[in-house]
C-alpha cells in the first residue's frame, strides 16, 4: 500500500514539473507599480516651459565684469539660467533665483568679444524645462588701458580774446573721474579733474557713468603768433597719458620785421635788399636818415607785399644822399610799422 502511494505521488510530482516547463514566464512588476513604492517614484511629468525673459542688454560692460540686465515676463519660473560664450569657444553657466531681473558676471575676460544668452527655467521634483534664450554681445575693454577723449562742439578759440576747451576724457582702468591738463604751446598750464556730467557717454560706454567732462578757459596770449592748446588725459595705472585734441589760433599783429639788409650803390641810385620775415605785411618802404637816424624820411611810395616769408626784397634811392645816409625797411600792415634795422653808406 505505502509503495503505491509513493509511486503516485511522485507521478504528480512529475506532471506538475513538465506542467511548469511549458507554461509562460511571469512577468516581473515594477517597484514604482508595487503596493508600496518606494520614495523616488512621482507620477508628475516635466513642467511647462516658462515664458522666456525680454530686453536684454549689458547695462555695464568693464574690463572684467559685465552686468545684464532683462525683464522677466513669466510667473512661473524657478530661476534663470546664464550662458557665456567667449570667442564662440569657451562655455561658462550661471544661474539666479526666481524674479530675478539682473546678473553681474565678474569674472568675464578683458578685451574680449562675448555673448550672453538668458533663459527663465521651471522646475519639478521630475525634471526642469527651460525658455527660448535671448541674446546679447558685449565687447570688454583690454587691460591696462590708456586714457580716451574728445572735445566738445562748444570749444572756441578764436574770434575772441578769451578761449574755452570743453569735452570728457576717461580711462577704462577706472570707473573714477581722472584728471585733464590744459597745454599751451607745450607748457601745462591747468589740471583739473574731468567730473563734470557729459550727457550720453554712459550710454556709449556702459557703466563708467556721464561723470566725464571738463572745461577750461582762459585768455589768449598777446604775443603774436599761433599758439596751441592742447588737453592731456593722464593715464591711471598701466599705460601711458594720452594727448586728447590739439586746436590753435592765431594773435595777429605788427609784421616781423626785415633783416640780412644789403647795400649796392650803382652809381646812379642806392639799391637796398633785404629778407622778408613776414607773411602778413600789406606792403613795405624805403626810409632814409641823413642825421645819424634822429629822423626818418620815407623814399618814394609804398611797395607791395611780398608773398610768404623769407624770400629777398628790393627798394631804390634814385637821390643821390650824402655820404652817411642810412636806410631802413619798413613793413607795413592794418596793425601797425615794423622797422628793421638800418644799414648806412
Amino acid at each position: 500500500m505505502k509503495r503505491v502511494l509513493a509511486l503516485t505521488a511522485a507521478a504528480t510530482l512529475t506532471g506538475l514539473a513538465s506542467l511548469l516547463a511549458t507554461a509562460a514566464p511571469a512577468s516581473a512588476i515594477h517597484p514604482c507599480q508595487s503596493y508600496d513604492p518606494p520614495d523616488y517614484c512621482f507620477e508628475e511629468q516635466p513642467p511647462p516651459a516658462p515664458t522666456a525673459p525680454g530686453s536684454l542688454t549689458a547695462t555695464s560692460v568693464l574690463q572684467t565684469s559685465v552686468t545684464l540686465q532683462w525683464a522677466d515676463q513669466s510667473t512661473t519660473e524657478t530661476g534663470f539660467n546664464i550662458r557665456r560664450v567667449v570667442g564662440s569657444t569657451a562655455t561658462s553657466y550661471f544661474s539666479t533665483s526666481a524674479n530675478t531681473t539682473s546678473f553681474t558676471d565678474t569674472t568675464a575676460p578683458a578685451g574680449s568679444y562675448i555673448e550672453y544668452y538668458v533663459s527663465a527655467e521651471r522646475c519639478n521634483e521630475v525634471a526642469c524645462s527651460s525658455s527660448a534664450p535671448v541674446r546679447v554681445a558685449v565687447h570688454t575693454y583690454q587691460q591696462p588701458a590708456k586714457p580716451i577723449g574728445q572735445l566738445s562742439t562748444n570749444t572756441v578759440t578764436s574770434t575772441w580774446s578769451y578761449y574755452t576747451v570743453a569735452g570728457w576724457a576717461l580711462d577704462f582702468d577706472t570707473v573714477a573721474p581722472i584728471q585733464v591738463s590744459l597745454v599751451l604751446d607745450g607748457v601745462v598750464t591747468q589740471t583739473k579733474t574731468a567730473s563734470t556730467a557729459y550727457s550720453g557717454l554712459n550710454a556709449r560706454y556702459p557703466g563708467y557713468g556721464d561723470n566725464h567732462g571738463f572745461s577750461f578757459s582762459g585768455y589768449k596770449s598777446t604775443v603774436k603768433g599761433t599758439h596751441t592748446v592742447c588737453v592731456r588725459a593722464i593715464n591711471v595705472g598701466g599705460g601711458s597719458d594720452t594727448q586728447v585734441s590739439c586746436t590753435s589760433y592765431v594773435v595777429p599783429g605788427q609784421p616781423s620785421a626785415a633783416t640780412s639788409l644789403t647795400l649796392t650803390n650803382t652809381g646812379t641810385s642806392m639799391v637796398i635788399g633785404f629778407t622778408d620775415n613776414a607773411n602778413d605785411e600789406t606792403g613795405y618802404v624805403l626810409q632814409r636818415s641823413t642825421d645819424a637816424q634822429a629822423s626818418w624820411l620815407s623814399v618814394g611810395s609804398q611797395y607791395p607785399a611780398i608773398s610768404g616769408s623769407g624770400s629777398r626784397g628790393t627798394a631804390t634811392d634814385y637821390s643821390s644822399p650824402p655820404a652817411g645816409t642810412c636806410y631802413r625797411i619798413l613793413m607795413i600792415n592794418s596793425y601797425g610799422n615794423t622797422p628793421s634795422t638800418a644799414i648806412c653808406s
